[in-house]
């Protein structure tokens, strides 16, 4: 008999084995942070989170992934279900790229204790502050399929918490913002990552077609790097070693300084972990006296370049020496031209500073889903709440969907990054 395979999803999982050159050819539209090569260094790193996938098979070679992690009690703030709800930690620490928080209201979500949220299970990955499904087989049903078996399925298992942190305003994304609110979910504004698109023939066309006052900031910080005594060099592959932890330091220094908790182990493991497998994997190195001063590592994944970490000494640079934005937006554009690129991931942190040299703004939501009935409206309240304050912080008090470049209002420019991602 005829007609088209079935779906098969099985939750719980542990990672499907898959190297990084199985990705390249069997996952590969998925971002990397997504895939199993990404992902399993994380476990190694991140040991507190405990995996539990969700995969879906239909024909031979067919897949389709969601990351998930459970959390036993209260980790790291960018991973903890309360901060979405507008709780502050008591350490002080904010979620990436900040927004006020209310007393009050943090007060409240303290007083429930830690019961109504934990065990919680994440979904997407936790240190590639991604939320999205990896797949090489689409049907319109797919996402919706995998969350009506996920959900009962992870409660049964004692899950009091399902969150989905940092989904993208794709149309996977945009399906699973949709079941996890069928499933009794809410979802709210979380923050902007930025993309740049490469439709110039060459680096000199791109700057070219750029507006005017856009393309004389791009060439004034190549200047004021250059004046501030730094010179860039790049490095690929296994040449990556030798600076891995110091890349690592230099990462986390900057998070520290805007608040994030991602650790030095954290990215030396991961980052460790693509070199041995053989990812094209890049590093800019920024020099200054010929100490290494300033990085942004790149991963590059077929036609796409996803620059990930970026760190700098501010002691030895200064709060506005401009290496920045050559370091991290110009650097890897001119390299992206040059090997015939189409796109720029970004992803997430100092997002006005992208828009102003040309980046496209792709909105990215918060859902989550109590097991308990009872608290999902008040939840709801203070996961609206939070995402308000989230808009403020991003400059975009509007609810609506982004807004193309032009249009959005462009807050004073920031000196360096903020806490995620290529921040």
């Amino acid at each position: 008999m005829g007609g088209s395979p079935r779906v098969v999803v099985s939750t719980g999982q542990a990672l499907p084995e898959m190297a990084w050159s199985d990705e390249l050819t069997d996952l590969t539209d998925a971002w990397p942070y997504l895939g199993p090569t990404w992902l399993a260094a994380t476990e190694k790193v991140l040991p507190e989170a405990q995996p539990w996938h969700t995969v879906a098979t239909r024909a031979r070679g067919e897949l389709a992934l969601l990351p998930g992690y459970v959390l036993a009690g209260p980790p790291a703030v960018d991973h903890e279900p309360r901060t979405y709800l507008g709780r502050r930690a008591p350490s002080g620490e904010e979620v990436c790229c900040g927004a006020e928080t209310d007393s009050a209201r943090s007060a409240e979500i303290d007083a429930l204790g830690t019961e109504p949220f934990f065990p919680a299970l994440l979904l997407g990955s936790p240190l590639g502050y991604r939320t999205e499904i990896a797949y090489n087989f689409w049907t319109p049903a797919l996402v919706g399929t995998v969350v009506e078996k996920l959900v009962p399925a992870a409660f049964d298992a004692g899950i009091r918490c399902i969150l989905a942190p940092w989904i993208p305003d794709r149309r996977v994304g945009r399906d699973l913002v949709t079941a996890l609110d069928a499933a009794g979910g809410h979802h709210s504004f979380w923050g902007y990552e930025d993309f740049l698109r490469l439709d110039a023939p060459d680096w000199e066309g791109h700057l070219a077609a750029l507006p005017l006052k856009k393309r004389q900031r791009i060439k004034a910080d190549v200047r004021k790097a250059a004046a501030a005594g730094v010179t860039i060099e790049r490095t690929d592959g296994t040449g990556i070693r030798p600076y891995v932890e110091r890349i690592a330091d230099l990462t986390c220094l900057n998070r520290e300084k805007n608040g994030a908790g991602e650790e030095p182990a954290h990215i030396a493991g991961i980052l460790s972990a693509l070199i041995d497998e053989g990812a094209d994997v890049r590093a800019y190195l920024g020099r200054k006296n010929g100490e290494l001063v300033a990085t942004c590592v790149t991963v590059r994944k077929h036609h796409r370049l996803f620059p990930k970490w970026a760190g700098f000494d501010y002691a030895a640079i200064g709060e506005r020496s401009g290496i920045y934005f050559a370091l991290v937006l110009d650097a890897p554009v001119r390299d992206a031209y040059a090997e015939g690129l189409r796109t720029v991931e970004f992803g997430a942190g100092a997002h006005q500073a992208k828009v102003l040299r040309g980046c496209t703004p792709r909105a990215m939501t918060t859902s989550l889903l109590l097991s308990d009935p009872a608290l999902r409206p008040q939840a709801a309240a203070w996961l609206d709440a939070f995402g308000l304050g989230r808009r403020s912080a991003f400059g975009d008090t509007v609810p609506t969907r982004p807004a193309a470049p032009g249009q959005l209002p462009l807050l004073s420019e920031p000196s360096g990054g903020d806490c995620c991602s290529t921040s």
